[in-house]
């Protein structure tokens, strides 16, 4: 089990901080590409639209097998497995024109995003207690009610730049800058 030195406890609050939002932003970041996704695609907007179910649907039940996960073998190599295959899934979806794949990569995203948002949380409930687990955990509600606002416009000036799949190369790319930052910390 990994065990964080003293001095780096600011940056790994840090990193906690920052990717708690992660699940608003893999949900919202691609909804102003829903239309496109279906025309690109050649699907309906319910197939399309299907991909958020598929998302939410993986990220609740995951979730209760997440706990037990994340106690058995810590919170660090599971988080930075999820963010590595999190970034996968963005990629593989971007590129792909199977709206299967799509799918199934929308169902692994949700399963890698409980992950890491559980072992995030759990950081704080592990290193922090009193006043400052309450600061932490005030924090957490603002953090997080975050990404559903600015996902959408950030997504939109994806769309209307680079099109539809610039927004999963953007979670792509978010989840392997995470990834190596928290692996090189």
């Amino acid at each position: 089990m990994r065990r964080i030195k003293e001095s780096r406890t600011g940056w790994t609050t840090i990193m906690a901080l920052a990717l708690l939002p992660l699940s608003g932003f893999a949900m919202d970041v691609f909804i102003p590409s829903l239309p496109d996704m279906a025309v690109q695609l050649h699907a309906s907007p319910a197939a399309i639209q299907l991909t958020l179910s598929l998302f939410i649907v993986s990220y609740g039940i995951s979730q209760l097998i997440v706990g037990g996960l994340i106690d058995t073998y810590g919170r660090y190599i599971p988080s930075l497995a999820a963010m590595l295959v999190f970034s996968a899934s963005s990629f593989i979806i971007a590129w792909s024109t199977d709206l299967q794949m799509i799918y199934a990569m929308r169902i692994v995203q949700g399963f890698t995003v409980a992950v890491i948002a559980i072992s995030k949380r759990a950081y704080f409930m592990d290193l922090y207690t009193g006043e400052a687990l309450k600061k932490y955990t005030s924090l957490f509600s603002v953090i997080w009610a975050i990404a559903p606002i600015v996902a959408p416009f950030l997504g939109g000036f994806f769309q209307t730049t680079w099109g539809w799949s610039s927004n999963f190369i953007f979670l792509g790319y978010f989840g392997l800058a995470f990834f190596i930052i928290e692996a090189a910390i």
